[in-house]
């Protein structure tokens, strides 16, 4: 069961994460790349290439 305060730490990922895809895109052209170079930051560590690739 999803807490509030989950909820809440989820969403703040969410646009942290479209954020970031969206800063990096412009400089790493390959898919791949972007992705692990997101999941070297420990807050979006756990991200799926799919939570990704929604923002791509």
């Amino acid at each position: 069961m999803c807490t509030y305060a989950t909820s809440m730490e989820n969403k703040g990922v969410e646009k942290g994460l479209r954020a970031l895809v969206n800063s990096l895109k412009d400089y790493i052209k390959d898919f791949d790349a972007l992705y692990e170079a997101i999941i070297k930051n420990e807050d979006y560590a756990n991200v799926s290439k799919e939570q990704v690739r929604k923002y791509y």
